[in-house]
C-alpha cells in the first residue's frame, strides 16, 4: 500500500498492509533540542527554517527530511494561526488571544490572565481574536501545492488552528483556578468564555478547510487536557453540560464542511469516563494514549474500536528515555493493545522532549515498520 492507502485503510476500521506511523502533527512532534539532535544524528545538513517564524512554543520546527528518513505515512499542513497568532518566545510577549507569556530556559509559561475579575458584561465586549487577520492564506495554498506534487502517495493531515481547546484557553484567558471556581459558582461567565472561544476556533476553522479541507486525510482540532494521572480534572456532569456541546459544535463545524473527513482530538490523562461522550461528538481518533496506570486502554480499544481510531501510546517516560530494546517492547506493547483489526496509527504519547535520544526517535519508526506488519 502507499502512506495514503495504509491511512485510509486505517481510518476506514480496516486492516492495512502494515500499522502507519506519524510525527509531527499538533499533538506529536519533536522539541527544538530533540529535532536538532536528530538531525545531526542522521547525518543531515543545516535546520530548516522555523515553520513558526515567532517561535511561539518549545516546537517550532518542521523538516519534511526527517520524515522521509523515518519513513512515515503522514505529511502536514499548518494554517499560521498559532504563529502569527500564538504565544510569543520572544518579541511581542502577547497573543492574539490577550495572553501574556514570558520565557523560562527552553518553556514558556502565561502570566496574568486579562479575564481575570471581569464581569459577564465585559468579558462580552473583550476584543476576541478575528481569525481573518491571523491565517496565513499564502502559507496554507503553498504548503498544499507543494505536498500534492511532492508527496502523492502519503498522507495528508491539517494540523490543529489553535494550541488549546475552549477549556484550557478559558483557562489561561481567565486563570485556571478561577476558571475552574467560575465553572461551579458562576457557571453564566464559564459558559460565555468558552462559547466565545469555540466560534473563535470554529471561524478559524472554516477559513482553513476552504483553502485545503478537499486535499487533506484527516483534521486535527485544538486539544484539550481532561485528565490528570489519576482520575478526571472536572466531573463528567460539567463536561457534559459545558464542553461537550461546544466539542460537538467544533467537530460539526468539519463535518458539515466534509462528512467522511476523520477528526483527531487530543485529551491527556485518566479520560476513561468521557471516552463515549467524545465519540458521540463526532471524535473519529483519539489522541495520545499515555500508558497510566489508572486506564485499561485493552479494554478500551475493545469496547471502542468498532467506533474509534487511536492515535500514539509509545511511552515517554520510560521507554523512550531507556534502551533501543526498551523502545522495541513498548512499541509491541502498543501494537499488542491498539493494532488487532486495524484502527490505530503509531506515534509517541505527547511531544518528545530532548532527553529521548535520536536512536530512539529511529528505533520507534523502525520497529514500528518492522513489528507492525498485519499477517
Amino acid at each position: 500500500m502507499t502512506s495514503k492507502e495504509r491511512i485510509q485503510t486505517t481510518l476506514s476500521h480496516q486492516i492495512p498492509d502494515r500499522v502507519p506511523m506519524a510525527l509531527w502533527g499538533s499533538y506529536y512532534t519533536l522539541n527544538d533540542d530533540t529535532y536538532f539532535n536528530v538531525l545531526k544524528h542522521c547525518g543531515l545538513t543545516e535546520p530548516v527554517l522555523p515553520f513558526r517564524k515567532l517561535k511561539p512554543r518549545n516546537s517550532n520546527y518542521y523538516d519534511d527530511r526527517i520524515l522521509d528518513f523515518l519513513d512515515t505515512d503522514v505529511r502536514f499542513i499548518w494554517s499560521g494561526f498559532t504563529d502569527l497568532g500564538g504565544a510569543r518566545m520572544n518579541g511581542d510577549r502577547k497573543d492574539a488571544w490577550g495572553v501574556e507569556w514570558v520565557r523560562s530556559g527552553p518553556n514558556i509559561t502565561s502570566i496574568g490572565a486579562p479575564l481575570k475579575n471581569m464581569t459577564l458584561e465585559q468579558i462580552a465586549e473583550y476584543s476576541w481574536p478575528d481569525p481573518e487577520q491571523y491565517l496565513d492564506y499564502k502559507l496554507m495554498e503553498e504548503r498544499i501545492d507543494f505536498l500534492i506534487r511532492n508527496y502523492p502517495d502519503k498522507a495528508i493531515a491539517a494540523r490543529a488552528v489553535n494550541s488549546y481547546g475552549p477549556f484550557e484557553q478559558a483557562s489561561e484567558l481567565r486563570g485556571r483556578e478561577d476558571f475552574l471556581m467560575d465553572m461551579i459558582i458562576e457557571p453564566d461567565i464559564a459558559n460565555l468564555i468558552v462559547e466565545k472561544c469555540t466560534e473563535v476556533i470554529i471561524r478559524a476553522q472554516e477559513i482553513y478547510l476552504d483553502i485545503v479541507g478537499t486535499y487533506i486525510d484527516y483534521f486535527e482540532i485544538p486539544g484539550d487536557d481532561y485528565g490528570s494521572n489519576q482520575s478526571l480534572l472536572i466531573s463528567p456532569k460539567i463536561f457534559n453540560e459545558m464542553f461537550q456541546p461546544q466539542l460537538r459544535k467544533i467537530v460539526g463545524s468539519i463535518k458539515q464542511y466534509r462528512q467522511d473527513l476523520p477528526v483527531a482530538f487530543h485529551s491527556d490523562g485518566a479520560i476513561t469516563n468521557i471516552i463515549g461522550d467524545l465519540i458521540d461528538c463526532g471524535i473519529d481518533i483519539l489522541n495520545p494514549l499515555e500508558p497510566l496506570p489508572a486506564t485499561d486502554w485493552k479494554e478500551i480499544k475493545d469496547e471502542y474500536g468498532d467506533n474509534l481510531c487511536f492515535m500514539g501510546g509509545v511511552d515517554l517516560k520510560e521507554a523512550l528515555t531507556g534502551s533501543v530494546e526498551d523502545v522495541e517492547i513498548d512499541v509491541q506493547r502498543c501494537l499488542d493493545t491498539f493494532a488487532e483489526g486495524g484502527g490505530y496509527i503509531l506515534t509517541s504519547a505527547n511531544h518528545m522532549p530532548p532527553d529521548i535520544p535520536p536512536e530512539n526517535v529511529i528505533a520507534l519508526f523502525e520497529s514500528g515498520k518492522r513489528l507492525g506488519v498485519y499477517s
